[in-house]
């Protein structure tokens, strides 16, 4: 299976010997300056219950 044609002005082709940029704008217009904060991760609850997600055996 082949990807789709792209637009190569909306979509110019990438060199990969190209450094990457400092400013993430260039990459993606519109993205806020600060990511948010990760999520917390679940925690066991005091009764010993996983919030969610369950402990690899």
């Amino acid at each position: 299976m082949t990807g789709p044609d792209l637009d190569p002005d909306q979509y110019p082709p990438i060199d990969p010997r190209e450094p990457v940029p400092d400013d993430p704008s260039v990459l993606l217009p519109g993205a806020p300056d600060e990511l948010p904060e990760a999520p917390a991760e679940p925690r066991l609850d005091d009764g010993g219950n996983a919030g969610g997600v369950r402990e690899p055996a």
